[in-house]
């Protein structure tokens, strides 16, 4: 495997099986399947670091990742630019270009190597047609680092001319601005920035925080670098939900949304920001008519970014809306099959939750199954199993779903709430009454969301005790409030007086 999430969280980086079955679905696609949509496909290949050591490895990634931004915003719908973390796949692999088009049916693929010295940086590109191997245009650039961005817009221009595309007046007018230097970048910021984005990528608890260390350097260092914001925003919000919970909400979300804010302020085209303004809308201030709009705001300014579509598929979930949020997940396939299949395992997982949440339980199960056979490690899929067992009344098979191996009890509370509560259904109430004190200690030393307290005192049968929790996740704007109004375990107690009043609190009453 290459570089993923977290064995035991699930993976958002996909496995090399899960690559292997994206990459053996692409051999079946014939070449004129290829060109029946009309669409460009092209690859940014890791740019290789020509630097002394791997440690300067994060600014040759960074630098690709920000020349595939770049190159998607040309003409989106049209050009198909292959994501960051399948293109990383080929960072230490010289497979030949006939292997590449088989596997990601590219017609495309650039190359480059980056140089860095001081405050100076070389970058040499070249783009290559993959059918005939012919190389269509190359060039060296060295400019200050802080004319980076003018050095991107400059490649992304060239290439838009080589492969014929169009450009909109106000894509033409942004690499315009670009190229005049409109946009510089401080050198020290803009370092930090990628270090950013690099632990970002890790998806670990741990190096999203490392991650917000660097992004609030780099907007100490240059305030109106939108990027550096709207990715600041991006990581506080997931520390504050499932299933990272590592901070409470109101310190977390507010800063959450003050820096999606002052990005999109900078710059509102953005998807990550609007994105992420979705997510504290969605998760915290349960503002459910703010999210969608900030959802379909992302997904409008790029229709290929996944998160966004994945996120929005949630929130239809959320509000019952199940129809929707399944053409949603459909939508999201397909744009993972083209671009992104690292996100093949989430997009099996939001299925899984799907089924369960409309009672087909059989069907989730199902799902689950096959993106486990991609990433046996992935906790979402675990979760959602044991969740379908237990109200298939398979109550053996849920508890063994929430007890995956190589996770530690109290590293993901949501999972020991889950298996406390099966526990419990299951009559093992001594093992259940164990869980809850073990999550009373774990809450000490760390943040552990009130609701998970409610959700096990309600399996236990205390519902007075498990109303008050609820009552103080709703003063806390626990993440997994959000489920209140449709997940099955709580058809029971549903429609008690004072469960029905923490819904209607919660803006979900309809």
């Amino acid at each position: 495997m290459y570089r993923h999430q977290h064995d035991k969280l699930g993976s958002v980086f996909a496995y090399q099986t899960e690559l292997a079955a994206w990459f053996k679905s692409r051999q079946h696609t014939t070449a004129a399947t290829e060109k029946e949509d009309g669409k460009i496909r092209l690859a940014v290949l890791p740019f290789a670091n020509l630097n002394a050591g791997p440690e300067e490895d994060y600014f040759s990634d960074g630098l690709t990742e920000e020349m595939i931004t770049q190159i998607t915003r040309l003409q989106p719908g049209r050009l198909v630019v292959i994501a960051h973390d399948t293109a990383m796949h080929y960072k230490t692999r010289n497979k030949p270009l006939e292997q590449m088009k088989q596997e990601l049916g590219v017609d495309y693929v650039l190359v480059g190597k980056v140089r860095r010295a001081e405050q100076r940086v070389r970058i040499t590109a070249q783009l290559v047609e993959v059918e005939d191997q012919t190389q269509l245009w190359a060039e060296t650039y060295e400019r200050d680092l802080s004319d980076i961005l003018a050095l991107q817009a400059d490649i992304a221009q060239a290439i838009a001319k080589e492969i014929h595309l169009v450009l909109h007046g106000s894509e033409s007018t942004r690499l315009s601005d670009l190229q005049r230097g409109g946009s510089r970048v401080h050198p020290a910021g803009y370092d930090a920035y990628l270090k950013a984005r690099y632990h970002l990528h890790e998806m670990l608890p741990a190096s999203i925080s490392k991650s917000i260390e660097y992004f609030e350097r780099a907007v100490q260092q240059d305030s109106k670098h939108a990027p550096a914001h709207s990715g600041l925003a991006s990581a506080y919000a997931l520390l504050a939900i499932a299933p990272f919970d590592m901070l409470p909400p109101h310190q977390a979300m507010p800063k959450a949304e003050a820096a999606a804010k002052r990005s999109l302020e900078l710059d509102d085209s953005l998807p990550e920001a609007h994105t992420a303004l979705a997510l504290v809308h969605h998760h915290y201030h349960w503002k459910w008519k703010e999210a969608e709009v900030g959802y379909l705001r992302a997904i409008e300014l790029n229709r290929d970014y996944a998160p966004a579509h994945l996120w929005y598929s949630w929130l239809l979930l959320v509000l019952g809306r199940n129809k929707e949020a399944v053409g949603e997940i459909e939508q999201t396939l397909v744009i993972v099959q083209e671009s992104d299949p690292r996100r093949m395992v989430a997009v099996h997982a939001t299925r899984a939750g799907a089924y369960y949440l409309a009672r087909q339980y059989k069907q989730a199960v199902e799902e689950a199954e096959k993106g486990l056979e991609l990433n046996p490690n992935h906790f979402m899929l675990h979760y959602m199993m044991g969740r379908a067992y237990a109200l298939m009344n398979m109550n053996a098979k849920a508890i063994a779903q929430l007890k995956p191996k190589g996770i530690p009890a109290g590293e993901i509370p949501l999972l020991d709430a889950a298996l406390g509560l099966a526990c419990a259904v299951d009559g093992q109430r001594e093992q259940a009454a164990k869980k809850l004190e073990a999550l009373k200690a774990l809450a000490k030393k760390r943040y552990v969301p009130a609701t998970y307290f409610g959700m096990l005192y309600g399996g236990l049968g205390d519902i007075k005790q498990a109303i008050e929790w609820l009552e103080k996740a709703c003063e806390e704007r626990a993440d997994g409030l959000l489920w209140l109004n449709v997940d099955p375990m709580l058809d029971g107690i549903r429609l008690l007086p004072q469960f029905k009043s923490l819904i209607s609190r919660i803006g979900l009453a309809k």
